[in-house]
């Protein structure tokens, strides 16, 4: 991999939150709409005639929670498959699509594409930190096609703090158990037609893990980021503002894919294996964005952004015992997998070789093998819109229309070395065993949308079109083999909203998903197609916001893809699914219950039911499907996800309790009554907060996460048992400037 340690890191910083707006802020509410939210924000919400919904800053202070996967379980249609306990490479899916490395959703940064190759290798390995976001949307149904490549499930949009226009400024620390530290010191103002902020954002914990013989288990994060932004009432005529992005992180985690077995588990869920001593991810991440927004008088804006990604990756670790290619069947090891999804003793040496309380002998079953994952990804493109309203007679049109040239790869190259454990220590054996994975992967693709809002009385009507036309190849050094792929598609969506009364509106809506097929699927492989259906209604008066909407996704094809903790099939290599059949219920609930002039009660509630069937008998060497029967489910699709949350709250102090459900998953697809197969368990844990703001400078916080210390399996991917994060408290300061 190419290291580029760039002295961009010089020039940057972060963006940020706060517990309550100042006047900067709200003034600069606008930029942040205009240009970096994909909603158009609450107010544009509430008539969309599709699902969507906004975290601003006051709902991510309540927790501060430096876990994306925490702050997104506030709202309905969202899964998530916990790994490490920290959120550090989340797995998210929407509305029943595949929450594996969050591969099937859109993700963005301020409405630009943000994984590191969203189309040659869409697992999301970068995830920005959510610590430095000001506001978090995610979309769904017609609401969603306007953004892609992904969009069977849906788009998250992650949003950075806008420019303020004052001078204003805070420093951030927090402290925690299991060594957890979270500083950030944020500074931005406005200088006549120049405004900027930097953000410098470090946290990190020794971790919640005991690895058997002792080392390190922990994460530490660096994030540095700026904004510099440039704004003209006239130039040339026009309303223009200019902004610049700068932003460099990095992450190095003591991190594994190694689990337990069930019966370990129950002994101790917080246990490490001896033979994950070696495994550690380091990472870098840089990123320029450029945003021009230019008003055309009251009727026409135009917006373009240009933006530049890289994200260089290092994940040495342990990947079983030595296996294909380098021996025969015959001679290979037992998958790992095989090995911890027991609870017998069919594996007992093995097992033993893993904990470290057997050495190993010298032949390759019982060789450890140690896969430096080494990959390098970059992104750029240029991408418009124009907006233009219009009203003929009683009837107001919002179009819109936008066209994104785009350019991502992929470079692997995953080297195995092989280690004996010798008295609970792995010694290197000496042998070249060489690249397990080297090849190379790029997408072009252009993607062209048209949306119109009509509003007409009461009523009002979407109807959008987005086509993308996708050329990929890639090359495996290896096989010495190389592959093309070319896609095109058109995806259209409409939808309707009739507030039926001041309070009670209902909504309906069609659209077409799409999530495209990769570079080295072969010809045989299908692109991920569905249609998708949801109606629902909205209810909403000063003190209540409630929705309920009920979804339907007819898959034409479902697209699995492999991953390096995948059994018997190559990184990136991809299966059809056939049809399948997704339906579920959301219902979401904001009530304000006001005691006096000066204390408040609000109550959040969201609720998500999910069922899913396959619509056809298979075998696939697809490892979360194999031998599938027809009205077989899906795996890791949790049946239900419920959130409710209780507060009071006055201007000076605020305390919230919120209880989090999440049922048991399988970790494959079946139909056989879950208890009698691999399934995660079922969980409900306990989240408390309490925060005092002294003055207009200081605030204090205290949190604790999992306050009942709740024990499941939330995973048995990438190998074996995994816990959740155990009962943690942090304290918080934050002085404001």
């Amino acid at each position: 991999m190419k290291t580029s340690k760039t002295t961009l890191a010089l020039l940057i910083g972060l963006s940020a939150s706060g517990a309550h707006a100042s006047d900067a802020e709200k003034d600069s509410t606008d930029t942040l709409f205009e240009e970096i939210l994909v909603t158009g924000g609450k107010e544009n919400i509430n008539t969309l005639s599709g699902s969507a919904h906004l975290l601003d800053e006051a709902a991510l202070e309540q927790f501060d929670s430096a876990d994306l996967t925490q702050v997104l379980s506030t709202l309905p249609g969202v899964y998530v498959r916990q790994e490490d306990g920290y959120g550090l490479r989340p797995n998210i899916g929407l509305r029943g699509v595949s929450s594996d490395r969050s591969q099937k959703i859109t993700l963005m940064e301020d409405g630009v594409l943000i994984k590191p190759a969203p189309y040659s290798a869409p697992s999301a390995y970068y995830v920005p930190n959510i610590s430095r976001m000001s506001a978090v949307e995610v979309v769904k149904g017609p609401a969603s096609i306007k953004q892609g490549p992904n969009n069977v499930g849906g788009a998250i949009n992650l949003a950075t703090q806008p420019v303020p226009s004052a001078s204003e400024g805070y420093v951030d620390a927090a402290l925690g158990e299991y060594g957890f530290e979270k500083y950030q010191v944020f500074y931005g103002n406005t200088h006549d037609n120049f405004g900027y902020w930097v953000d410098a954002l470090h946290f990190g914990s020794d971790g919640f893990k005991e690895l058997d013989g002792g080392g390190d288990t922990g994460f530490e994060r660096t994030d540095i980021n700026s904004k510099l932004q440039w704004s003209f009432d006239d130039l040339f005529g026009y309303q223009q503002r200019m902004t610049l992005k700068l932003g460099y992180a990095e992450e190095d985690a003591d991190e594994t894919y190694l689990g337990l077995t069930p019966d370990d588990f129950d002994d101790d869920p917080n246990r490490r294996y001896a033979a994950s001593q070696l495994d550690k991810f380091t990472s870098e991440h840089s990123q320029i964005h450029f945003d021009h927004f230019l008003q055309a008088g009251d009727q026409l804006s135009l917006n373009t952004k240009m933006y530049w990604n890289t994200f260089e990756r290092s994940w040495n670790k342990l990947d079983g015992f030595i296996g294909a290619p380098y021996v025969e069947a015959s001679q290979a090891g037992v998958p790992v997998r095989d090995i911890l999804s027991r609870s017998d003793n069919v594996f007992s040496r093995e097992l033993g070789i893993l904990r470290g309380e057997i050495n190993s002998r010298a032949i390759p079953a019982e060789t450890l093998d140690v896969t430096n994952n080494d990959r390098e990804y970059g992104s750029y493109g240029l991408q418009f819109k124009a907006d233009y309203d219009v009203s003929l007679g009683d009837w107001s049109h919002q179009l819109e229309a936008g066209i994104r040239f785009h350019h991502d790869y992929i470079e692997r190259q995953h080297s195995t070395r092989g280690y004996l454990m010798v008295d609970g220590t792995m010694q290197n054996d000496g042998i070249a065993w060489g690249n397990k994975t080297e090849n190379e992967a790029e997408t072009d693709a252009i993607a062209v949308f048209f949306h119109d809002t009509v509003a007409w009385g009461d009523w009002t009507f979407n109807a959008g079109v987005r086509f993308e036309d996708i050329d990929a190849s890639a090359t495996d050094f290896l096989n010495e083999t190389e592959s093309e792929k070319s896609q095109s598609i058109v995806v259209p969506g409409v939808g309707v909203h009739w507030q039926f009364s001041e309070s009670l509106g209902f909504l309906a809506g069609v659209n077409k998903g799409f999530s495209p097929a990769g570079a080295t699927s072969g010809e045989e492989t299908d692109a991920e197609e569905a249609t998708n259906f949801e109606y629902g209604l909205r209810y909403q008066t000063a003190l209540i916001n409630a929705e309920v909407i009920g979804f339907f996704s007819d898959y034409t094809n479902l697209l699995g893809r492999c991953r390096a903790s995948d059994t018997d099939c190559n990184i990136g290599e991809e299966f059809n699914g056939g049809s399948v059949e997704v339906a579920g219920v959301e219902v979401y609930g904001e009530i304000l219950l006001p005691l006096s002039d000066t204390i408040e009660f609000p109550i959040n509630v969201n609720y998500t039911y999910t069922e899913s069937a396959f619509q056809s008998s298979f075998t696939s060497s697809f490892s979360q499907w194999g031998d599938v029967r027809e009205g077989d489910e899906l795996p890791y699709l949790p049946e239900h996800v419920g959130r409710i949350q209780f507060g009071a709250r006055t201007t000076q102090w605020e305390a919230y309790l919120a209880l989090n459900y999440q049922s048991e998953m399988r970790d494959q697809a079946g139909s056989l009554n879950i208890d009698d197969v691999l399934h995660t368990d079922a969980y409900t844990t306990a989240d408390v907060s309490a925060t005092w703001n002294v003055n207009a400078q200081w605030m204090l916080q205290l949190a604790v996460d999992n306050l009942t210390n709740e024990e499941a399996i939330v995973s048995w991917r990438p190998f074996g048992a995994r816990p959740n994060r155990p009962r943690t408290t942090r304290a918080r300061v934050k002085y404001r400037f």
